[in-house]
């Protein structure tokens, strides 16, 4: 379930349970499934932004894949895909910084040539109070991301500063672009603008590479030693 490009990808990387260990413990193995060569269903999935993502769903039924496109070890697909979160989260977030940028140059530009009771829209206190949160939220939430990703440059653990980047620059990004569709009135709900679109993204990013809440969880166990979801 919501595997992203599934529908116009050639190469599927897929983790999979094999067996059990001496421990009876779930044996994680990774296989490459080419769609040349392996017949299994995908259904799209209809979501509220990103749809230029093609997310999916993928059916496999009695499916069966060459031994050759076996990767990795056994029982590393859990390490890898925990890697391979701690790289995205951020870089997710930075994505909605983005976002929120491009918003911000938005409205900015409004705010100064809109003419509202009499002066530009930028004269009014609360107008000039919402651009200087919004920045404050970019600027915030960019360098959080570089920071996680600098964690991960110099190898250190960074799977609590990875899900502390990622949840906050994509709820960061959310309000940023709800104030600047406040800044801008109407036409901030407007389809012709592109503000509520990238307010559609900006919501579907807190989903991916994990949901809002156990980010918030993850870090809490790094922060504690102990998880609060097993």
């Amino acid at each position: 379930m919501w595997i992203t490009n599934a529908s116009i990808c050639d190469v599927v990387n897929v983790s999979c349970v094999t067996g059990v260990d001496a421990n009876g413990k779930p044996v994680t193995r990774r296989a490459l499934v080419d769609r040349s060569e392996v017949d299994f269903e995908i259904r799209e999935t209809g979501i509220t932004g990103l749809r230029q993502g093609h997310l999916s769903e993928l059916v496999f039924e009695r499916t069966r894949v060459p031994a050759s496109h076996i990767v990795g070890d056994a029982g590393d697909a859990a390490k890898t895909l925990t890697m391979a979160w701690n790289g995205n989260r951020p870089l997710l977030g930075l994505m909605c910084v983005h976002l929120a940028q491009k918003a911000f140059d938005m409205t900015v530009e409004y705010a100064k040539s809109r003419q509202q009771f009499g002066k530009p829209l930028a004269g009014h206190q609360l107008v000039q109070k919402d651009l200087a949160d919004i920045e404050t939220m970019i600027v915030s939430s960019r360098l959080m991301c570089y920071y996680a990703l600098d964690c991960i440059d110099r190898g250190l653990r960074a799977n609590g500063t990875s899900a502390m980047a990622k949840r906050y620059a994509t709820q960061a990004c959310e309000r940023a672009i709800h104030l600047a569709m406040q800044v801008h009135g109407a036409m901030g709900i407007s389809e012709e603008l592109g503000l509520e679109r990238m307010w559609r993204d900006a919501r579907v990013f807190q989903v991916p590479d994990g949901m809002n809440g156990i980010l918030a969880l993850i870090q809490g166990r790094e922060l504690t030693g102990t998880a609060a979801f097993r």
